[in-house]
């Protein structure tokens, strides 16, 4: 996060209390914690463009621990404004921020951990950030803005299992005792008990955030439940923000994946992960997948807006796999390269019969290319849809396409790109009145 904002912010939490309770000492040194009548106030945090409202109630309302100093605050080695060493791990109970004009060192196997949903973590370097081998950082929540990030070998930042609630009026969660998939990028899996419906008309939980896509921050849904007394589905995956101005070399992972939920509970779905970087290199993974459980749980959302991506780096947001069906596993979430403009919905060859839904198009700038591979299904749920991007629409390995509504008598598209390529994929269409057009050159392989 900008220190700006984040020197507003803090003012601003200085002054609301000091308004309520002009005689109360601050401290930056431990957490405050204010106990007074309930009342919910916004707190908006503008992150380098990337704007969110959190609300939080006073009577619950905490500062999160702010950290002046590495040897003071961090148990660590050096300073802040030139370099910092951590030799220690550390566990929170509550959010913090970490934030200095030099380098912060984390040591191979040492951990910075808040294993508590909604928990936030935020690193705000000049310099660079350097996680070395088998590192952490885990959290509800991360925010690392640097000029370099190098992630080490089996070093990672995971927010996986660790969603907070999902927006309001949204239907991410399944309802019912069917142990069903949560949604997000991609629909949970629903997994069918007799043979009434077809299994590709039945679903867990629905996608939200599909207006967000190049600025992706919700938390995936919790799985559904198979009991009446308790919640036994995984919990979403949370949050990843990464701004570094030049180098992000990835050996490790970011992971914002969706947790298990056994045989008794659905599979949580993938969170949110947005990644801006000059250059993104290494060997490393970025995942929002969705997790395992009786359905499996949709994958989440995952914005690149990198320069130049090493294709070594392995993007995933498919789904999680379905212990009840295991040709049905939750479907694939959404990767958008925000540089180039370009959608691709895979689903890692993982097997499902539940669909990723499209929504509208824009037009204004209009896309470069959407990429439909590896067992994902795909449907553009519109009476009237037009499809129009500058570049190519690519199926590759059983990814298919589909438009139009079932339970309509009849629907229109429109299929406008310079290249339609299908590879072992399929476009289907339920009840076309109406094809307008589809003006591309077309390619099976």
């Amino acid at each position: 996060m900008h220190p700006t904002y984040i020197h507003e912010y803090i003012c601003y939490s200085f002054l609301l209390i000091a308004a309520i309770v002009p005689s109360f000492v601050l401290s930056s040194q431990r957490p405050v914690s204010l106990s007074f009548v309930p009342y919910v106030v916004p707190e908006k945090l503008t992150i380098s463009g990337l704007s969110y409202n959190r609300y939080k109630s006073l009577a619950a309302f905490t500062l999160w621990r702010n950290v002046s100093s590495c040897e003071v605050d961090l148990n660590g080695v050096g300073s802040l404004n030139k370099v910092c060493l951590l030799n220690t791990s550390i566990t929170l109970n509550n959010d913090l921020h970490i934030s200095g004009t030099g380098d912060l060192v984390i040591s191979p196997h040492v951990s910075i951990s808040c294993r508590i949903p909604d928990c936030l973590v935020t690193i705000n370097m000049f310099g660079s950030v350097i996680l070395g081998e088998g590192s952490s950082i885990i959290a509800g929540s991360v925010i690392v803005n640097a000029s370099n990030l190098s992630i080490g070998d089996h070093a990672s930042i995971s927010t996986s299992s660790l969603g907070g609630q999902p927006p309001s009026q949204t239907s991410g969660t399944p309802l019912g005792l069917d142990g069903a998939g949560g949604g997000h990028g991609g629909r949970g899996a629903f997994c069918l008990k007799g043979n009434k419906k077809k299994q590709e008309d039945v679903w867990g939980g629905d996608v939200y955030g599909w207006s967000t896509l190049s600025e992706p921050w919700n938390y995936g849904s919790k799985g559904g439940t198979t009991s009446s007394e308790r919640q036994l589905g995984g919990n979403g995956g949370g949050r990843i923000l990464i701004r570094v101005k030049d180098l992000l070399y990835l050996n490790g992972s970011f992971t914002a994946e969706g947790g298990g939920g056994g045989m008794v509970g659905g599979g949580g779905s993938g969170g949110s992960i947005i990644i801006h970087s000059l250059r993104l290199k290494g060997n490393g993974a970025i995942s929002a997948a969705g997790g395992t459980g009786w359905g499996g749980g949709g994958g989440g959302r995952i914005s690149l807006d990198c320069y130049s991506i090493q294709e070594d780096v392995k993007i995933r947001a498919h789904g999680g796999k379905s212990l009840g069906c295991p040709e049905n596993a939750g479907a694939a979430g959404t990767i958008f390269d925000s540089k180039l403009l370009s959608l691709r919905v895979s689903n890692n060859n993982v097997s499902t019969e539940t669909e990723t839904p499209l929504l509208d198009f824009p037009t204004s700038p209009i896309w470069s290319n959407v990429f439909v591979e590896s067992r994902a299904k795909v449907v553009v749920p519109l009476r009237w849809t037009r499809v129009q991007v500058r570049g190519q629409i690519r199926l590759l390995n059983e990814g298919c396409l589909s438009f139009g509504l079932a339970d309509y008598p009849f629907s229109e598209f429109e299929l406008v790109a310079e290249e339609l390529l299908l590879s072992d994929s399929s476009i289907k269409a339920c009840n076309i009145y109406k094809l307008f057009s589809c003006e591309c050159i077309i390619n099976l392989l």
